[in-house]
């Protein structure tokens, strides 16, 4: 028996699948995150859960800075330590932010972070977060930035020599007091930047901001219930020999699932600050004659150095003894790290309007640094839909990369192994490099 649906019941029936078909996602979705993660907290925590959960994120890859840090300092623990907390807290792919950009100014290092995440082919949406949770403020801002008018240009010039941070002669330049509020917190000034190299790179992904929870950005104190990365470092270097009562304290900001991890690190003494440098730094100094082309140097800024290395005892004493009201203490130490890290200009290419930026010259290659096994299938998605190598270990690298991408690499290797040998003469432990050490 042959059984005939009516014409309206068949509109129907046509109808209800076409809507469950619509209501199930084409594609998967990828949330991108730049980050430090220096150390990983429950801040850090909520972001990735935010991105999962209310985002419905299928996978989040995150573009982390590697040994150093923005601040010119080695990060608190290991890149491996860290990419592995952020893979046991919900990311599903960290790859290594190359140290020149890893190590740069704001815009610097928001370009850098842009171009690798939006290299790999998959991510839809940049999550970051911010003190200020209007994304058309912040756009507004750096569409404002990015006009440079002559006036502008002007004010910031003139703000610049009076003596001013850049941040703070940028905030007086753009001629609005609830702008010039905004941009006197440290996550809307990168939030800032990341919408300006979404701009400049002409990148498809979508811009989200997650309104920054907890402690600000500068703000030492453990009584919050999320604690700052800072304040966690500032806690640990108070307390470097910490009783069962102090790191219970520190515990209490990190995600559970890191709790035995973080406190193997601590135990054996595996985590660097600013002056473990000192010794390779001053090494570093009486070396050269000359740092006009390092990264983030300049002719006065060199003399400076060269007419008082003699007075170099650590980092932090040398950065406070060269600060002045028209050189800012994060540039110096940026500047001290990258002649640390021998970086030079010519090693990064400058966001500016006479050099137009490729994603891909930028990032030219995908640094693994560990991945979960729900990130897996991301491997192969990125070899199909990502523009450049993807790098798994050194080791297979030179056959994949152009001589400069290679250089590029060498510098990571290197920022590596300075890392690596500052955290064995703390310890006495032998640690691997780049070349037999395993990713997560």
């Amino acid at each position: 028996m042959i059984c005939r649906l009516s014409p309206d019941r068949l509109y129907a029936i046509v109808l209800i699948s076409i809507l469950h078909l619509s209501s199930r996602r084409p594609y998967m979705k990828v949330v991108g995150i730049i980050a430090e993660y220096n150390p990983f907290h429950k801040g850090h925590a909520y972001q990735i859960r935010y991105a999962k959960e209310r985002l419905g994120a299928d996978y989040v890859i995150v573009a982390m800075s590697g040994p150093f840090t923005q601040r010119g300092t080695p990060a608190l623990f290991d890149k491996y330590s860290r990419a592995g907390h952020a893979l046991a807290c919900g990311a599903d792919l960290v790859l290594e932010l190359p140290v020149v950009y890893a190590t740069a100014s704001a815009q610097v290092f928001a370009t850098g972070g842009v171009a690798l995440l939006q290299n790999a082919g998959l991510v839809d949406t940049l999550l970051f977060g911010s003190e200020c949770p209007d994304l058309a403020a912040l756009k507004n801002i750096a569409d404002r930035i990015s006009e440079e008018s002559p006036a502008y240009q002007a004010l910031l010039r003139q703000a610049l020599q009076e003596g001013s941070s850049y941040a703070a002669a940028r905030a007086k330049a753009i001629e609005n007091p609830a702008y010039a509020e905004i941009l006197a917190q440290p996550n809307n000034i990168l939030a800032i930047e990341y919408l300006g190299a979404l701009s400049r790179l002409d990148s498809s992904m979508t811009p989200l901001c997650l309104q920054r929870q907890g402690a600000g950005y500068h703000e030492t104190s453990l009584d919050e219930d999320m604690a700052s990365a800072s304040g966690l470092r500032h806690f640990l270097a108070d307390h470097p020999q910490m009783s069962d009562q102090e790191l219970a304290l520190l515990l209490d900001q990190i995600p559970e699932a890191l709790h035995a991890s973080v406190k193997e690190l601590i135990h054996d003494g595996q985590f660097l600050f600013a002056d473990d440098t000192s010794l390779l730094l001053h090494y570093a100094l009486t070396e050269t004659q000359d740092f006009t082309e390092i990264a983030d140097s300049n002719f006065d800024i060199s003399n400076k150095i060269l007419q008082n290395r003699h007075l170099f005892a650590s980092f932090h004493s040398f950065c406070q003894l060269l600060k002045s009201k028209d050189l800012a203490y994060s540039r110096i130490s940026r500047v001290l790290c990258h002649i640390l890290l021998d970086i030079k200009k010519q090693d990064m290419l400058l966001p500016n309007d006479t050099c137009p930026l490729d994603a891909k010259e930028l990032a030219p290659y995908l640094r693994i640094l560990g991945f979960s096994d729900n990130g897996r299938p991301l491997l192969k998605q990125i070899k199909k839909n990502g523009t450049v190598p993807l790098i798994t270990s050194p080791q297979n690298a030179k056959g994949l990369l152009s001589p400069e991408a290679m250089h590029l690499l060498d510098k990571d290797i290197f920022a590596s192994d300075v890392y690596r040998m500052m955290l064995s003469n703390k310890t006495g432990q032998f640690f691997p490099n780049e070349y037999t050490r395993k990713f997560s």
